[in-house]
């Protein structure tokens, strides 16, 4: 008789994870609306340099929706990080002058973004302490 393993299923994002994803959204969007948008119409060129950004955003959308694998949003939220700081580097570079409005909402984006990024990355690397803690100790177990 033939021992049969079941096929382990893909560790899928937590709803906290979820709400990470959905909130990193919505600052994003507003992002798009209060700054990259005036942005770009002025140098419609920085549409190049934003192309990386605007796929997280995609994949953020698929956070929030779907099922989506840990080890995916893993790596969307290390590249988040990355964005983060492109973003404020370019906006910094690419506005002469920026209005105090947008020094200010430019701050709390960063902010935020990071906040977000750095809570998800936590989360994911809780769960899979807690994981790998639970396998240990089932195997002491048997």
């Amino acid at each position: 008789m033939p021992h049969t393993h079941p096929i382990p299923s893909p560790k899928l994002l937590s709803p906290l994870g979820r709400t990470l994803a959905g909130l990193q959204l919505a600052k994003e969007t507003l992002t798009i609306v209060l700054l990259g948008e005036p942005l770009l119409l002025g140098r419609p060129l920085l549409v190049l340099a934003v192309l990386p950004g605007l796929v997280l955003y995609l994949c953020r959308w698929v956070m929030v929706l779907g099922s989506f694998r840990r080890r995916a949003a893993m790596v969307v939220w290390l590249f988040t990080l990355v964005d983060e700081l492109w973003g404020l580097i370019l906006y910094l570079r690419a506005t002469e002058v920026p209005s105090v409005r947008q020094l200010r909402y430019l701050n709390w984006s960063y902010r935020l973004g990071l906040v977000f990024s750095l809570a998800a990355l936590l989360e994911l690397a809780y769960r899979r302490y807690r994981d790998r803690a639970g396998l240990r100790a089932l195997l002491r177990s048997a």
